[in-house]
């Protein structure tokens, strides 16, 4: 019975490790092509697997070094990740607030109203993006950065997420509350929020996340160079003819290690929200 057990739990890691090795390997490709020398050394090694092909032969950081002094890459970084705080400090903000409302208070038209909410996450963004540029150029906000920020803040998902979460914190902490006298942003700022570290912690990630890699709308809604974003700044490096794939890599390889920095630390906080939040009624 112990052998059974032993190789079990040996096929079991075995897997795991085949699994992570499929989704490192890219990244592991990814930086080795952005310190080759050139881009013609990324086709060289790549039609024969070798030891070079992931790892480069004489590695160079000249082409992250081309990115910030030839290209100006600092600011698309810059603008994506002010763009990316924010929307997250205001996402709680209204997010939150709004799943604590659905959590703990009864008012009219809200179980329709939180049905709308579920909907709106299953929708494709590009079905709502026309729709929403002719909003946001109607407010004057095109070519701003509330054009980034604003139509991302409020989030479905997000406040599902919320929701499900303050579902699990008992009502008697709220009564007791409201018996001492503290009104209801009282309670939610002194009260629910220092409890709810885990699903705060899981929401603002994803909400970072999503705006660091957003694409599409940063591309329609702010065509100004100067509110440039990562990912649109990475789609100009392509082009029609001549593509420096060294260059390319070496952004993405920047694109991944920030939002990075941040996941790695606050896992467990992450994995803890998300297991926190289901479907409980």
């Amino acid at each position: 019975m112990k052998k059974k057990v032993v190789a079990r739990e040996i096929v079991y890691y075995i897997i795991l490790l085949l699994i992570t090795s499929f989704v490192i390997l890219p990244i592991i490709i990814a930086i080795t092509n952005s310190l080759r020398r050139n881009y013609s050394e990324i086709f060289a090694y790549s039609n024969k697997i070798s030891l070079y092909t992931f790892l480069p032969e004489s590695p160079t950081l000249a082409h992250y070094v081309e990115l910030f002094k030839e290209w100006n890459f600092w600011r698309p970084v810059v603008n994506s990740f002010f763009v990316s705080v924010v929307t997250v400090l205001g996402g709680f903000l209204v997010n939150a607030l709004a799943g604590f409302a659905f959590a703990k208070y009864q008012f009219k038209g809200k179980t329709v109203l939180f049905t709308i909410f579920l909907f709106s996450f299953m929708i494709p963004f590009e079905v709502i993006s026309i729709p929403l540029y002719k909003t946001t150029g109607n407010l004057g906000l095109l070519n701003t950065r509330l054009a980034l920020i604003l139509p991302m803040t409020g989030n479905g998902m997000i406040i599902f997420l919320y929701r499900q979460f303050f579902k699990e914190i008992p009502d008697a902490l709220i009564d007791s509350a409201v018996i001492d006298g503290a009104g209801t942003l009282r309670i939610f700022f002194w009260l629910i929020t220092p409890l709810s570290k885990p699903v705060i912690i899981s929401a603002s990630l994803m909400m970072f996340i999503q705006q660091w890699d957003a694409f599409l709308w940063p591309m329609v809604a702010a065509s100004d160079s100067k509110l440039k974003v990562l990912q649109v700044a990475i789609s100009e490096l392509y082009g029609e003819t001549y593509t420096d794939w060294t260059l390319v890599y070496a952004a993405t390889v920047i694109a991944i290690l920030i939002p990075t920095m941040f996941v790695l630390p606050l896992q467990k906080y992450y994995i803890k929200g998300v297991a926190g939040t289901g479907i409980k009624e």
